[in-house]
């Protein structure tokens, strides 16, 4: 199954997942340097994957022998394209505006999720949930801060990035409840997402050097790490509780933000994170009576 859940040790399940999103925000920050070095966000996705690939390879092949022939061929190979897509657009929007706003559009994902769920399961939208989206919206607005006189388009891009991530997310529930093995989804995303990057990054492909390759492998290295821990969390607590962790991860980037970047968000876009991350957590929370997992990226 892609997402067991034991609940045996929520603290210990917490801590890894803390410690992943840690992780994810580190390399976010390695890619928006190497970003700024003028490295194609094509080059940099695949350079992430391709060495993320190779970390993972040990863990596919642990343990007892299993087909990694999948059994829901369009769906593993969908999850891959939408999902490369989310992180190609999110890895565009890093370049372009300040690593908190990224990271916090590109998390809006639980927000989006009500309306897949509607249309995909025929899932009712309840008045409450109808009230927390439009919250969590007009908190999206204030990120934007249209009021401060021009419109980031790196901004609106992670917000896609995030759509992009709420359908990534509901293809996983579907292959939850088909029983794919999460060693398979992860395999095919990692190799898919390399060899399109490798290819799409030829036209403009330009030669790392000095600290970027360091940079380039560890967020691919932080990445794999990334996927694994959050993983072996949920083996240890459920989403449910897991959930409002994941949102740490705005808040470590914003402190990168401020040490390396010297960005010190306006006081109406601290009160738009706020309000996001509210209207995410309980869009989440309610998420279990969809039984939609928590996110894969």
């Amino acid at each position: 199954m892609i997402n067991p859940e034991k609940s045996s040790n929520p603290a210990k399940g917490i801590f890894l997942v803390l410690i992943a999103f840690l992780g994810f925000s580190v390399m976010s920050a390695f890619v928006k340097v190497c970003s700024e070095a003028n490295l194609s966000t094509q080059e940099i996705v695949f350079f992430q994957n391709f060495t993320a690939l190779i970390v993972v390879l040990p863990w596919v092949f642990r343990g007892k022998k299993q087909s990694l022939k999948p059994k829901n061929t369009a769906l593993v190979f969908g999850r891959a394209i939408i999902g490369f897509l989310s992180m190609y657009f999110f890895f565009l929007a890093i370049k372009l505006t300040p690593l908190v706003n990224a990271t916090l559009l590109q998390n809006t994902t639980p927000i989006f999720i009500p309306l897949i769920a509607f249309f995909v399961f025929h899932k009712k939208i309840t008045l409450k949930i109808l009230l927390v989206m439009i919250a969590g919206f007009i908190g999206v607005t204030m990120v934007l801060n249209p009021g401060k006189g021009s419109l980031n388009p790196g901004d609106f891009i992670a917000l896609f990035s995030g759509l992009l991530s709420a359908g990534s997310t509901v293809i996983i529930k579907i292959l939850n409840d088909k029983d794919e093995h999460i060693k398979v989804v992860i395999l095919y995303y990692l190799a898919i997402t390399t060899a399109v990057m490798g290819v799409w990054a030829i036209p403009t492909w330009s030669m790392p050097h000095g600290m970027l390759w360091m940079y380039l492998i560890l967020s691919g290295v932080l990445y794999a790490a990334f996927q694994l821990l959050l993983i072996i969390s949920m083996k240890y607590a459920t989403t449910t509780i897991i959930a409002p962790f994941i949102y740490f991860a705005v808040v470590f980037s914003g402190i990168i933000d401020w040490l390396v970047w010297k960005e010190v968000p306006h006081l109406i876009t601290v009160f738009g994170v706020l309000i996001v991350i509210a209207s995410a957590i309980f869009s989440t929370l309610h998420h279990k009576k969809f039984r939609i997992p928590m996110q894969h990226r």
